[in-house]
């Protein structure tokens, strides 16, 4: 299987805004493949066997794809801030328990786990036992999370 595309190789996307985040990059990769002599087809667009012309529908269409996109992003912020202030958005709720922190207390300091052995007891993920042990227990990172007393004992 190749892992680059070669001079005359076609590349297929099913949308083009699934390509790029915005025109700027696309127009970067969609350059980068028009010098390389590389087909580009999305199938959400109507093609042509002229790649100026295909160059030109997938630039202005992307172009509009990246201003819908930055609206919609807009009204949804204005939404959450909208909520927030009548008090409706509170945020994700936490996972993390009482339960959970003496859980992962007596995984770290009695069974000696590791972080990632922690997440895999308590089918929490590694970033929550992280935030368990920092926030929650007041472990420190050293080389490794260790309690502030044992900072210094250890070396």
């Amino acid at each position: 299987m190749k892992k680059e595309l070669e001079k005359g190789d076609l590349l297929m996307v099913t949308k083009l805004d699934r390509c790029s985040r915005n025109t700027l990059s696309f127009l970067t990769l969609q350059d980068q493949l028009f010098k390389r002599c590389i087909t580009f087809v999305a199938l959400d667009l109507p093609f042509s066997d002229d790649l100026t012309t295909n160059k030109l529908i997938a630039t202005n269409l992307l172009a509009i794809a990246t201003f819908e996109n930055d609206r919609r992003r807009a009204r949804q912020r204005e939404g959450i801030e909208a909520a927030k202030k009548a008090g409706k958005y509170l945020g994700r709720k936490t996972v993390i328990t009482k339960k959970l922190i003496a859980e992962v207390q007596d995984l770290k300091e009695n069974k000696k786990l590791s972080i990632t052995q922690i997440a895999k007891v308590t089918g929490k993920g590694r970033n929550t036992i992280y935030k368990v042990l920092k926030e929650e227990l007041n472990y420190v990172p050293y080389n490794r999370l260790v309690r502030p007393e044992e900072k210094y004992e250890s070396k």
